[in-house]
C-alpha cells in the first residue's frame, strides 16, 4: 500500500487475458476457502486490456477474500467480465449481509472494516484499498454496490478503461474494428 500511494509501484503494462486473471484468482481462492462456490462468466469475446497480470490477480483475488470473508458457507461468488460500452468491467458479487448505506462510500478506505453479524470486523481493513489502489493506477475505477437482493449481497465492478482493450498486434488494440 505504501509503495502504491508513493507511486513507486513498477506497474507494468503488458497485453494480459483477463481469462487467466481470473482463472488464477479463483483457483487461489478456491484451494483456500473451500467451502465457498465460485462462479465464472466471462465474455467469449473478451478482449486483452493493457496492464499487470499480477496485480490484476491480485485485485480479484482481494475481491474473492471480502466476499468469503462477508458470506455464509456453501454460498455462490460470481466472477464477471464484459465489455460495455463504458469500457472492460469486471465484477465480484457475493450473497453476504451486504453493506450499510452509509459504509459504501467509505468502504475503500484504509483500514475501514464492515461489522460483521457477530460485531467482529474481520482483515486488516486493507484488502479493498490496495484493489482501489491498483485499479487507479492502471487508470480504471472501482465501485461497491450493495444490497443486490433482497438486503443482502455486495458486487464490487471494476471499469478499466475501454481504450485499454483489445488483441495484440490487430486494430482491435486501438479500439478500431
Amino acid at each position: 500500500m505504501t509503495r502504491l500511494e508513493a507511486g513507486i509501484l513498477d506497474i507494468r503494462r503488458d497485453w494480459v487475458d483477463l481469462r487467466d486473471v481470473v482463472s488464477g484468482a479463483t483457483a487461489r481462492a478456491a484451494k483456500l476457502f473451500p467451502d465457498r462456490r465460485i462462479e465464472s462468466q466471462l465474455d467469449p469475446d473478451l478482449p486483452f486490456v493493457r496492464g499487470d497480470a499480477a496485480l490484476l490477480e491480485q485485485v480479484v483475488f482481494n475481491l474473492l477474500d471480502n466476499a468469503h470473508k462477508y458470506s455464509p458457507a456453501g454460498s455462490v461468488t460470481k466472477v464477471s467480465a464484459r465489455r460495455s460500452a463504458r469500457g472492460i468491467e469486471i465484477v465480484v458479487a457475493d450473497q453476504g449481509s451486504g453493506i450499510p448505506a452509509d459504509a459504501l462510500s467509505k468502504v475503500f478506505d484504509k483500514f475501514y472494516r464492515v461489522s460483521g453479524s457477530d460485531g467482529r470486523a474481520p482483515g486488516t481493513g486493507l484488502g479493498l484499498s490496495i484493489a482501489a489502489a491498483i485499479v487507479s493506477a492502471l487508470g480504471g475505477t472501482i465501485s461497491a454496490h450493495s444490497p443486490l437482493l433482497e438486503g443482502k449481497g455486495t458486487a464490487i465492478t471494476i471499469m478499466l478503461p475501454a481504450d485499454a482493450g483489445g488483441v495484440p498486434g490487430t486494430d482491435m488494440a486501438r479500439g478500431e474494428t
